[in-house]
């Protein structure tokens, strides 16, 4: 079975838009999206903060968030390396399930609405 992989955005989702860089506040929506995060990682799925933030333009806010609330993040806009083996390199990230606030549906909704 491949590993499964969950990339995460996290401007809107992770957390609550600030005053760019810096990193705006948790709210309901943003906890119940960390909180599900937490959740596959205990089951052994990959996180991969998937965000527009680059180094130098807020990206060590971004992580430095991450690792202060517990979030688990195992790569930053980057391909789990066993992907790449198997299928190359891609500046899409490859993932079994993504979560951002531009999604359409249910969460997207709470984020654009809530978070």
């Amino acid at each position: 079975m491949d590993n499964l992989i969950l990339s995460v955005d996290f401007d809107r989702t992770l957390f609550s838009l600030g005053e760019f860089p810096e990193v705006g506040k948790r709210r309901l929506a943003n906890r119940l999206v960390a909180w599900y995060v937490r959740r596959k990682k205990r089951q052994g799925w990959t996180i991969i903060l998937n965000t527009l933030r680059e180094p130098g333009k807020g990206l060590e806010q971004a992580v430095e968030a991450c690792r202060a609330y517990g979030i688990p993040i195992d790569l930053v806009n980057s391909n789990d390396p066993r992907q790449i083996k198997k299928w190359g390199e891609s500046r899409k990230i490859g993932c079994s399930l993504a979560i951002d606030d531009r999604n359409i549906g249910l969460v997207g909704w709470l984020l654009r609405k809530l978070g």
